[in-house]
């Protein structure tokens, strides 16, 4: 892969162009033995425009963007997350360093905040491929083809580093201890804090946040953030100076098509809430968004936007009047009905399609499905959950939208 000749090769990118949207399968099939030019990777960016087209939507208005690899395109950030994260870095840093750069979609967010930019990457097509897309964009940032541990062994001082370990194993299982990915930061930290004050590592949203907590030592701020309601990533931000205490500060963050919104707590915090209350449904449902779960923000969004919550460990909570700026979905409670033969008859004559979940209820959401026999879609919504009393419910609502 000559990277020089693939940015001015015309066969190549009117191969891509032309075939943007075709069957890549059927593209490799057809195109086996054509020798003008790399067409293997011709339909590897096909395919990779094809996978982000929604996930990086710059991607499709940027012409002779190169992706090194199938796979970077599989994992690397999303837009809107990369985004998000560049007002983390905004905090007056000259210079950060990105040590694991892979498709360099977070170096370019740092970079749009911070002047002094490195990326370090030890694959060389890779670093060969984000020097392209750098320039292609207009981005001053310095690129260094190396592993980060000899990287870091250098003579070189930074404001901040970012890391994203690999947190794939031997079988492609996957791993969440930092210990076991690579590199092993906690084996890399004590020089990163040589080489700068601030750490970021990104994680695993399967990560134990407890566990992290203990393990990374220095951590001053987690970053929770989902986007479109799926927990995308944690963000740990670590300082030297600052030893971890007792109260780690959390920011939850949703991520939505048009808007994000932000939730603070202090992780000690939730455990010490002892006025929680308790209530049957009422005239709105609330449905915390995956960072708020994640985080384990149970009683403190309750205490926060003073709800009830239907049982202690439901997580759905409720009122009389409506919390616009509620952390999540918000829904309008339609009709309450037990769970019992006479409901789910009566329920089944009255609604032929729902968007079913299920919350602290003993049957998964195909199971209730299949037996109340309603299909998946529509504009109603059921929540499947057990009150404070331990009575089974299903919550017939609408989505309330703001």
């Amino acid at each position: 892969m000559d990277i020089a000749e693939l940015k001015t090769n015309k066969l190549f990118w009117d191969f891509v162009y032309s075939h943007i949207n075709d069957n890549c399968l059927s593209l490799r099939l057809k195109y086996a033995k054509l020798n003008d030019f790399d067409v293997r990777f011709a339909i590897d960016q096909i395919e990779a425009r094809q996978k982000v087209k929604d996930k990086l939507p710059f991607v499709a208005v940027t012409e002779t963007f190169l992706f090194p690899s199938l796979i970077s395109a599989e994992q690397c950030t999303s837009e809107a997350v990369a985004n998000f994260k560049s007002s983390i870095f905004n905090e007056g840093y000259n210079s950060v360093c990105d040590l694991t750069g892979g498709l360099g979609i977070d170096t370019l967010a740092i970079s749009s905040v911070v002047e002094n930019v490195t990326y370090v990457e030890r694959f060389s097509e890779y670093s060969s491929v984000a020097e392209h897309n750098f320039r292609l964009l207009n981005r001053n940032i310095r690129v260094i083809n190396s592993n980060c541990e000899d990287f870091l062994r250098l003579d070189i001082r930074f404001d901040a580093l970012y890391i994203d370990p690999a947190r794939r194993g031997e079988s492609n299982k996957r791993l969440f201890a930092f210990s076991d990915c690579e590199p092993n930061v906690l084996a890399l930290l004590p020089r990163m804090f040589e080489v700068a004050d601030n750490v970021y590592i990104k994680a695993s949203p399967m990560a134990d946040i407890s566990m992290s907590i203990n393990e990374l030592m220095y951590v001053c701020d987690i970053y929770v953030i989902s986007y479109k309601n799926e927990c995308k990533e944690l963000l740990f931000k670590l300082n030297k100076d600052k030893a971890t205490s007792s109260n780690v500060n959390i920011v939850c963050v949703d991520i939505r098509n048009t808007s994000t919104s932000l939730f603070e707590l202090e992780y000690a915090d939730e455990a010490d809430i002892s006025d929680v209350k308790y209530s049957e449904p009422l005239r709105y449902l609330y449905e915390p968004s995956s960072s708020l779960l994640k985080a384990g923000a149970f009683k403190s969004v309750a205490r926060k936007y003073n709800l009830y919550k239907l049982a202690q460990s439901s997580h759905l909570y409720t009122s009389d009047v409506l919390v616009d700026e509620f952390q999540g979905r918000k829904f309008i409670i339609n009709e309450i009905i037990p769970f019992s033969s006479n409901g789910v008859k009566s329920l089944c004559k009255s609604i032929s399609e729902a968007n079913i979940t299920t919350r602290n209820f003993p049957l998964k959401v195909e199971e209730l499905r299949k037996k109340l026999k309603i299909k998946d879609g529509g504009e109603s919504y059921i929540f499947a959950t057990t009150d404070n009393n331990k009575q089974k419910l299903l919550i017939l609502c609408s989505r309330v939208t703001v």
